[in-house]
């Protein structure tokens, strides 16, 4: 029997609905492998050798009301599992930076997907940079003054930080907004980090897509339409799903990305475009699957665990 550790966030917290982790453990549950939880904050390594404290768990589609069965916590060497998931959600701070680091250092006996080495030298806001001429303008900076003189330079912008996801803090604005410097503030005031200004692309209500990679081919697209009154498409922002496709310019950005993904060691990813081009490169926790498999899109767990042991 084939045996799954999942890194991953609190059980208890998560919202079975809309969430990929657990649809993973439940396609690998229905392939007859064994599922353990572990936080990434009990891992630990001595002498060697890599454990983690482990619950053996058994997940439950059917009953959302209790959809995991924990056994007691037991501390498990990793080294004795056949895939460990990465698949916690940002931030990407210092603690999961550390924690790539102990995970490269199991035997290749163990997969682990995705590769920690990959997931901590791409940066999901930052690994886009590798493409700036799929992109729409940007800076990152954390200099007031560059910032500024950007939105001058380009007009209608967005502000966003590194480290969160699923369309936290991100605000539109512009030189001219009354609010332009408190959002500044906010942002700067967030963390040690830069911060992302971007060009406002204003045809994201018909455009803004999040492309399904696999191995660096494509092999889902889920279209995002924002709420109304609201500019964000995430659908944790209260962006609605809709089944999608590539156009010819979107199929030559996802090649050129996907192949560099390849090269990178990236199993899975998730890309987000706008308009056209290339916003985000996702690999901590890729997810919406589950809302592309309601709206008649491909099953991507099914695809994936076909991936991973062909």
């Amino acid at each position: 029997m084939k045996k799954i550790a999942v890194q991953m966030d609190p059980p208890e917290k998560i919202n079975i609905k809309g969430d990929t982790t657990f649809a993973l453990m439940v396609e690998a549950q229905s392939r007859g492998m064994a599922l353990y939880e572990f936080q990434p904050t009990s891992l630990a390594i001595e002498n060697g050798e890599i454990t983690a404290l482990m619950r053996k768990t058994t997940v439950h589609p059917d009953k959302p009301e209790a959809p995991f069965t924990l056994e007691d916590e037991k501390r498990e060497t990793v080294a004795d599992f056949d895939v460990v998931l990465v698949r916690q959600d940002p931030p990407f701070d210092m603690a999961y930076y550390s924690n790539t680091y102990l995970l490269e250092l199991l035997p290749k006996s163990t997969r682990i997907l995705n590769d920690p080495g990959a997931i901590r030298n791409t940066p999901e806001k930052l690994s886009a940079l590798h493409f700036p001429h799929l992109m729409a303008n940007t800076l990152i900076s954390a200099d007031r003054a560059h910032i500024a003189d950007f939105a001058r330079r380009t007009g209608q912008i967005v502000l966003k930080p590194l480290s969160l996801f699923g369309g936290e803090m991100i605000v539109k604005t512009n030189i001219d907004d009354p609010e332009f410097n408190a959002h500044l503030d906010k942002l700067l005031a967030f963390s040690k980090e830069p911060i992302v200004a971007q060009e406002f692309l204003p045809n994201v209500k018909e455009t803004d897509k999040r492309v399904m990679m696999l191995q660096g081919e494509v092999v889902g697209v889920l279209g995002r339409i924002p709420a109304e009154g609201n500019f964000v498409a995430n659908i944790h922002s209260g962006g609605r799903p809709v089944l999608s496709s590539l156009t010819e310019k979107e199929e030559v950005v996802c090649a050129e990305v996907g192949k560099k993904l390849k090269e990178w060691g990236i199993f899975f990813a998730g890309l987000d475009l706008i308009d056209g081009r290339l916003s985000e490169i996702n690999v901590t926790s890729p997810t919406l699957t589950v809302e592309l498999k309601a709206v008649g899109g491909p099953d991507i767990p099914k695809m994936y665990w076909d991936a991973v042991f062909a």
